[in-house]
């Protein structure tokens, strides 16, 4: 049984039933289940995906996510301890992380730069993600 990082991407598409991904998070996560694997939220991509989804309650006139319920399920997830929290091994690791962006050119952000020296430093497994570029880095395990 391993622990598979959900990227924010797959987080957003689970979390707003009108997110364009939904169907495919959904699929996606029965999937890793299915393998007999436990899908992980780790705390700065839960923030951004709670961010994205903020943004789109405030922004879209229609089909906007239920924030409410959002936060609801976010608050559970955090109640039975399925958020890890990894900002504490990334204070270590700041300077590798600003060392990935600025090799990527800022192809990656800092929260995708931050998931590639986690797991080359071994704190996190495979991450689920619909990031072609996150998932494309040399040597980044991903699953899709």
């Amino acid at each position: 049984m391993s622990k598979i990082v959900l990227d924010a991407s797959v987080l957003v598409g689970h979390l707003d039933q009108h997110d364009s991904l939904h169907a495919r998070a959904e699929e996606l996560g029965e999937r890793i289940r299915a393998n007999g694997d436990v899908p992980q939220a780790i705390d700065l991509l839960v923030h951004e995906a709670v961010s994205v989804l903020c943004r789109r309650a405030r922004e879209r006139k229609q089909r906007a996510p239920n924030l409410p319920d959002i936060l609801r399920k976010v608050r559970i997830w955090f109640e039975r301890g399925q958020v890890a929290f990894t900002q504490a091994k990334l204070e270590g690791l700041f300077p590798e992380v600003l060392d990935v962006i600025d090799e990527t050119g800022g192809t990656l952000n800092y929260n995708d730069a931050a998931l590639v020296v986690l797991q080359q430093r071994g704190h996190i497994g495979d991450v689920a993600t619909f990031d072609a570029n996150l998932a494309s880095h040399p040597g980044f395990r991903t699953i899709a």
